[in-house]
């Protein structure tokens, strides 16, 4: 695959539509072009510069606290304080470069990285020297609203990461001292702007990708944290429809890329096969429901309100994702389609009463052991050793895992895993074999 940088496909999606209105190409040109570049090339981009440039930012930040801290107490309280906004003058000064020369992506990330861990070391350092009630929740929310601006103005994919990060670790805290974190939806909503703005202008450019995986990262952390709970299972209808939706979203606007040019996709791919796997235990359906609706001083009266909103936010976002992607009518849109609709009946019928817990846990058995299939026939039909070692490895831990709950002995259960193994190593030689061959043919 061709390596063209993000900066000339932009300019390139800018330039299609002025020459097409000159008359100089036709639509089905400007379309082919289009199409060309969007599904035969990749974004040639210098990791390492990149990567040695955030590097050095950190470093020479962590040298000028260190230097600060060597001489912290034989200064006096005004001293500190101006010291205190050094690294904040220096993020800003780099950040101001980086606007006025439009630089690459290596000074913006730069830039961006140092000037959001500066905020934060100054306002660490200034509520050290004025001794400064500690209030976790109202440092982490002040860090993260201030550096809001650069992931706009610098288009930093690490500022953003660090603004994903704030709000996380603010969701844990303002669950432990104020005893909710309803404040996280609001403080996720500009991250979702960001990705949408970054998706219309370049959905395969490698920032793009990073923060679309940083955002699905970050929901399905922070999902947990969040939700009031006073509703005993409802998460697993959310967390359900979220990697659905993921999943579907990634078939329909990545289409056929695969692994981290298809984050979203690969995000819905790992974290389905272990939900599934946590819910083909019996155990797990006991006391779900609106039967046990959980009641007390740690449990906000307006907490299934709330849950229920969001659960049904992000159903919604699973419904609409399903239409657009069933467009491609294949096996994989439907399995992924079907895992929430199994999680809610799953969900209803713990609710409804005991004695549901087997027949939930069979069903989730029957999903694994049809995931596990239909990725090891992909994996062949495809010739793809990461969709066959996949779909091997599913099934391979709910083969051994209900081999083990079965009463066997120890000479039955070695054979098995002698003949899986087997089994597993054949099967990756022969496709190998294979893959060369098509790689040498003509």
């Amino acid at each position: 695959m061709r390596k063209v940088s993000a900066k000339h496909l932009q300019w390139l999606e800018k330039e299609l539509p002025v020459l097409e209105s000159e008359g100089v190409i036709s639509p089905e040109v400007s379309v082919g072009i289009k199409s060309y570049y969007t599904e035969k090339t990749a974004s040639s981009v210098h990791w390492a510069i990149i990567a040695f440039a955030i590097l050095g930012s950190l470093l020479i930040g962590s040298g000028i606290i260190l230097l600060f801290a060597h001489n912290w107490d034989e200064l006096g309280r005004s001293a500190r304080a101006v010291l205190s906004f050094c690294p904040l003058m220096i993020g800003s000064v780099l950040s101001l470069i980086a606007l006025i020369k439009n630089g690459g992506t290596a000074l913006r990330e730069s830039a961006g990285i140092f000037h959001s861990l500066a905020v934060g070391a100054s306002i660490a350092l200034i509520g050290q020297t004025y001794h400064l009630p500690s209030d976790t929740p109202a440092f982490l929310l002040s860090w993260a609203l201030l550096i809001l601006p650069l992931v706009f103005l610098l288009r930093s994919t690490g500022a953003f990461l660090i603004y994903l990060g704030l709000a996380w670790g603010w969701s844990i805290a303002a669950q432990e001292t104020y005893g909710q974190a309803a404040g996280y939806w609001l403080l996720i909503l500009p991250a979702f702007g960001r990705l949408i703005m970054q998706i219309k202008n370049s959905r395969h450019a490698p920032d793009t990708l990073v923060s679309l995986f940083g955002l699905l990262i970050a929901l399905c952390m922070s999902l947990g944290f969040v939700f009031e709970r006073t509703v005993p299972g409802l998460w697993i209808v959310a967390y359900s429809a979220l990697l659905s939706a993921a999943g579907l979203f990634g078939i329909h606007y990545y289409r056929d890329r695969d692994s981290w040019s298809n984050p979203a996709k690969t995000f819905a791919l790992i974290g389905i096969p272990v939900l599934a796997y946590i819910f083909t235990w019996t155990y797990f359906w006991d006391d779900i429901g609106w039967g046990h609706f959980r009641l007390g001083w740690n449990y906000r009266p307006w907490g299934n309100w709330l849950d229920g909103g969001i659960t049904l936010a992000l159903l919604t976002g699973w419904v609409a994702a399903a239409v657009k992607a069933f467009r491609r009518n294949s096996m994989e849109t439907i399995l992924l389609s079907v895992f929430p609709i199994l999680s809610i009946s799953g969900f209803l019928l713990s609710s409804s009463g005991d004695g549901f817990e087997t027949l939930n846990a069979l069903i989730f058995n029957a999903f694994l052991l049809a995931f596990g299939i239909l990725y090891i026939v992909l994996g062949c039909r495809n010739t793809k050793l990461r969709q066959l070692n996949g779909g091997m490895a599913v099934l391979s831990v709910l083969l051994v895992t209900r081999f083990f709950d079965a009463e066997f002995g120890f000479m039955a259960k070695g054979i098995v895993f002698i003949a899986l193994g087997a089994i597993f190593l054949s099967v990756n030689l022969i496709m190998a074999r294979k893959k060369k061959q098509m790689e040498v043919l003509p």
